[in-house]
């Protein structure tokens, strides 16, 4: 269960990654260990995002959830929208 004061002195980061509004928060675990919450819109509207990984990870730190969160829905956006593989040197042209 979180806890609410942790969160309001850590407040989540809102920031626009290639036209998706994105927040990334993190939340305590019932274990004591930080994960980080991803919500993502587009056009006002919630966006799924599919993850390759069955596990939630979580960090021993907010900072790191926080960091990790911000990385990891940068990626699942650019998954999502194919430019992962533009960027593959690997790719046949």
């Amino acid at each position: 269960m979180p806890f609410p004061s942790d969160r309001d002195e850590f407040p989540p980061e809102r920031f626009v990654y290639r036209g998706y509004s994105v927040t990334v928060h993190t939340q305590r675990n019932e274990r004591n260990s930080w994960l980080a919450v991803i919500d993502v819109e587009r056009d006002g509207q919630p966006v799924q995002l599919e993850g390759p990984e069955t596990v939630v990870p979580v960090w021993g730190t907010r900072e790191e959830a926080q960091r990790a969160g911000i990385e990891r829905v940068r990626y699942l956006l650019d998954q999502r929208d194919g430019v992962l593989a533009l960027r593959n040197p690997a790719r046949p042209r």
